[in-house]
């Protein structure tokens, strides 16, 4: 009955939302999934996939409409499980304000869409100033623009030929494109665990 309690203060808290969006998980195993989103609510978020997890394990999530989310499996339900997430700060406000909206019935405008595609660095702590390391050891200062599961934008001075190996914190890949800013670089190794990418540029 203890569990019981938890669940129902647990919904007291934070108010579930159920909609309908597209996304990814990163499994602990390292292993890349698509799922869907059952509901969410600023406490965490159910998932609909086949894919089996562990309890209190780890996972990532990227969203298309809301960005990146990391947090440990609480509780499973046919056809998929639940993680809880801890998000603060003005990402905090954002998702309430979109939930409220879903609340409502209102549809995500595509301008919100794009503010949460990607994941920016300050939203987790970490720091936008990096290095980005080229395979023959030659470095140069590199700045975060922000990153998705698969890879990075950087802001840099000299744009390395595309194609180039480069390495990121770490995470190591490839040159994919040149922007305004700099390079799109696609990561070529994936964790072994989920939680290693909490910190990827550390």
């Amino acid at each position: 009955m203890q569990s019981d309690d938890v669940e129902h203060e647990e919904r007291r808290k934070h108010k579930r939302v159920a909609f309908e969006a597209k996304g990814r998980f990163l499994a602990p195993d390292g292993s890349e999934h698509e799922c869907s989103i059952r509901d969410m609510s600023l406490g965490g978020l159910a998932l609909t996939t086949d894919i089996p997890v562990g309890m209190g394990e780890q996972v990532i999530v990227y969203l298309d409409e809301f960005g990146r989310f990391e947090g440990k499996v609480v509780r499973f339900y046919e056809g998929g499980f639940a993680i809880e997430t801890a998000i603060s700060g003005p990402r905090r406000e954002r998702l309430a304000q979109r939930l409220e909206a879903l609340a409502r019935g209102e549809k995500i405008e595509v301008s919100a869409r794009r503010a949460f595609a990607r994941y920016a660095p300050g939203e987790a702590g970490l720091e936008e100033t990096s290095v980005l390391t080229m395979e023959d050891g030659t470095s140069i200062p590199c700045r975060l623009i922000d990153m998705s599961l698969g890879g990075a934008q950087v802001a840099v001075d000299e744009r390395p030929p595309i194609g180039t190996g480069v390495s990121i914190g770490k995470m190591t890949g490839r040159v994919v494109r040149h922007t305004e800013a700099g390079v799109g670089i696609q990561f070529t190794n994936v964790p072994e665990r989920a939680t290693a990418l909490s910190r990827p540029f550390g």
